[in-house]
């Protein structure tokens, strides 16, 4: 059994903490975290007690969270469509600056984008 298997195992069965397993294996929690996390979807395991506990907890001190279910939709249409926006807004951006740059390097007879595998020089 690999290191990693054994660590996930241990966190389940034994119900050892991840910032306990951090210390023992000299490993990040969160490594150790979406591990977990990571072997329980690919082999559908349910959350464990630790866990349920922690989500319940987490949940009931969100202020933020209402109680009707299409409010809750709603909002996060609303914030698909903000995010949808400002990447649009970033994509203009990229091209807005890509042309300048185009444009810059035309007037000015220079190159100004970064060829690929040139190494910076150490000041």
């Amino acid at each position: 059994m690999d290191l990693k298997t054994q660590i996930i195992q241990e966190y389940l069965t034994q119900g050892c903490g991840f910032r306990k397993l951090a210390a023992r294996y000299g490993i990040s929690r969160t490594t150790i975290c979406k591990w977990v996390q990571i072997h329980q979807g690919i082999h559908n395991l349910p959350p464990t007690q630790k866990q349920e506990s922690y989500s319940n907890s987490s949940m009931k001190s969100s202020p933020k969270k209402s109680a009707a279910g299409q409010e809750t939709n709603e909002e996060l249409l609303q914030k698909i469509a903000a995010l949808e926006k400002q990447l649009e807004d970033q994509q203009l951006k990229v091209i807005v600056l890509d042309t300048l740059i185009t444009v810059a390097e035309k007037q000015l007879n220079i190159s100004i984008r970064k060829k690929p595998g040139t190494q910076q020089s150490e000041k």
